[in-house]
């Protein structure tokens, strides 16, 4: 028997038959708005005293569908998207489980890149925690050393300096230097400005690790990273030869001096 019920909420008509009525206690969905409703109190007025003269036994089937009728396939009534679970089903974006071995091998090799990322963002900090760890791959691995070391602005301080005149051509400046962190410090580029008696630049000079050496050894661009909490004497050749054609009756009486991590821009 063809049957006709109406959604409350959008007012859309459908035809059903009796069997689909009574398949889920008479709860359907709406095709147009996916509301569910019951069916059966939204008949037409004269489908309602129709659908109350049917015999409505588990058994009865009035209209050739059984208990186990799959209400998504069509019928030919147009009521196909009207029948179904009365809830919507929330099928996973991503089934693991289920899926191929091709696709776990990808989820796995994302998940390891993303470990290994956060690992070499994090590695300064893991480090710290554990330097003597760090201090052992730096030893047996020196070509690595960058991947367990800290800028030598953040880890270097100035703990003495001092300006000597080696003759009238030549001077030099002698810095201490401490690393304050547990992990090895890079060698810093200099900025030496040369300071007349009334506090005056009278010029400045940049040096890379190459331009100056350690007490008593060579380049410091030839020796390993500053260990942590170690403390290095470098000394900083300078020579006036220009300075003093440009200005000879003027002498540099102080200095003013600047780590960078890379070099300073000369002024």
């Amino acid at each position: 028997m063809s049957l006709a019920t109406r959604c409350p909420n959008c007012n859309t008509l459908f035809k059903v038959t009796s069997g689909q009525l009574q398949l889920h206690e008479g709860k359907v969905r709406c095709g147009q708005c996916q509301s569910v409703f019951s069916g059966i109190e939204h008949l037409t007025s004269a489908d309602t005293e129709a659908w109350q003269k049917l015999d409505l036994s588990p058994t009865q089937s009035n209209s050739g569908y059984s208990s186990d009728h799959n209400p998504a396939g069509g019928d030919g009534t147009g009521s196909e998207n009207l029948f179904g679970t009365t809830s919507p089903t929330n099928k996973p974006l991503l089934n693991f489980r289920q899926g191929s071995p091709a696709l776990k091998l990808a989820c796995l090799a994302l998940l390891l890149a993303l470990g290994i990322q956060t690992l070499w963002w994090q590695r300064t900090a893991f480090a710290e925690q554990i330097p003597a760890l760090a201090a052992r791959i730096n030893q047996s691995a020196p070509t690595v050393q960058k991947l367990f070391s800290t800028p030598a602005t953040q880890a270097l301080k100035v703990e003495g300096s001092g300006l000597q005149a080696l003759d009238e051509q030549n001077v030099r400046v002698d810095l201490t230097l401490t690393n304050q962190q547990n992990l090895p410090s890079h060698w810093p580029h200099l900025k030496i400005e040369l300071l007349d008696p009334q506090g005056l630049v009278m010029a400045s000079k940049s040096l890379a690790p190459g331009d100056y050496q350690l007490r008593d050894e060579g380049s410091a661009s030839q020796a390993p990273l500053i260990a942590g909490q170690q403390t290095v004497e470098v000394l900083a050749y300078l020579n006036l030869s220009t300075l003093n054609k440009q200005l000879p009756e003027s002498a540099a009486t102080g200095f003013r001096l600047e780590l960078y991590d890379h070099g300073p821009r000369e002024n």
